[in-house]
């Protein structure tokens, strides 16, 4: 059963929107979150969605409703600019209380801003997981016990799966397309922004502050010899993220044995591809995934990877059949593909 992420619900609202109207869109978030809603899971992207397109479809105190439900009930907050000004809420200004709570988010809102920090989940490999081996001495001719303990060994670190979510995310959206790797021996890292777009969800405007947060965590993760203890690091990407991943590569020469882009997004493909000579020596592995539908997505991640197959480099470029900007159903079958492959390299 496909997972209803929070991504895949905006992604059809939009779309249910431009194709038959606020309304069906409203009908649609709302018959998607009730049962989050009914069990107090529902989340901050969830009730945007819900009081913005019931004010866009005229249901004002429905919509009214709502969004105190979401900022008084659950502790939401949205950023004060947005509630002030965007189209939508047009109708919900004039009321009263509207204000209380606009100011009650631009509270919260600075507050958030100011503790605004990093952070990375690390998940490590399923108990019975493939090992790394160790990188070291060959054993004498003829020594069958050093030879076996060699074969045993692990290394000090095994290899690492370091995974950047999309925009509006946060890092428990991308565990559940990423965690598969645990059970192939990889740790994975879930890395989230400090780059907060409001309650609880993260953006990379910043790819340059991306790039140097990803940095910390590798260096917090596999310290000093990082890129050298023998077993891969390979970093994952969806969306927005494959372009802060990019820019380590090129720009802060991220040590990324390869990489898994998930339906790429990339501003100004033609000039990443322009500078693909900041790698020098550096050959790092590549998989772009996109979907079939996502015209502008799998145009970018084509460019990309023609250019780094023209200079001489391994870039995968598959297509999933059906498939928008979001992950593919057998999205765990490529990904355990590609890291296999990484891990023979």
């Amino acid at each position: 059963m496909e997972i209803m992420t929070a991504t895949r619900l905006f992604n059809e609202a939009l779309r249910l929107r431009e194709a038959s109207g606020a309304e069906a869109a409203y009908r649609f978030v709302r018959e998607q979150a009730g049962s989050d809603r009914q069990s107090g899971q529902a989340d901050a992207r969830q009730m945007n969605l819900l009081y913005a397109l019931a004010a866009a479809a005229g249901r004002a105190d429905e919509a009214f409703a709502l969004l105190r439900e979401a900022v008084e009930a659950r502790g939401f907050w949205y950023p004060a600019d947005y509630l002030l000004e965007d189209g939508d809420l047009d109708a919900l200004r004039g009321r009263e209380g509207f204000a209380e709570l606009a100011e009650l988010c631009a509270r919260r809102e600075a507050a958030a801003l100011e503790d605004a920090a990093p952070a990375l989940a690390v998940l490590e490999p399923e108990p019975g997981a493939p090992a790394y081996p160790a990188v070291s001495a060959a054993p004498a001719a003829g020594d069958g016990d050093a030879v076996a303990a060699a074969e045993r060994q692990a290394a000090p670190h095994g290899p690492l799966l370091l995974v950047l979510h999309g925009d509006q995310e946060n890092e428990r959206d991308a565990e559940p397309f990423w965690s598969p790797a645990l059970a192939a021996g990889w740790t994975v890292g879930l890395v989230r922004s400090s780059q907060i777009r409001f309650h609880d969800t993260f953006g990379w405007d910043d790819i340059d502050l991306g790039a140097a947060e990803l940095r910390e965590h590798l260096l917090a993760l596999r310290g000093e010899d990082a890129g050298q203890s023998g077993a891969p690091v390979v970093l994952g990407a969806f969306s927005a993220g494959a372009e802060v991943a990019l820019n380590a590569l090129l720009h802060d020469e991220f040590p990324a044995d390869g990489y898994v882009f998930a339906a790429p997004w990339l501003d100004a493909p033609d000039e990443w591809a322009q500078a693909l000579d900041r790698l020098e020596s550096r050959t790092p592995r590549g998989v772009w995934i996109a979907g079939e539908l996502d015209a502008e997505g799998r145009a970018g991640a084509e460019r990309i990877s023609a250019a780094l197959r023209e200079a001489g480099l391994e870039a995968r470029f598959e297509v999933a059949a059906g498939t928008g900007h979001d992950y593919p159903a057998d999205f765990s079958e490529r990904l355990l593909a590609a890291l296999a492959r990484m891990r023979r390299a």
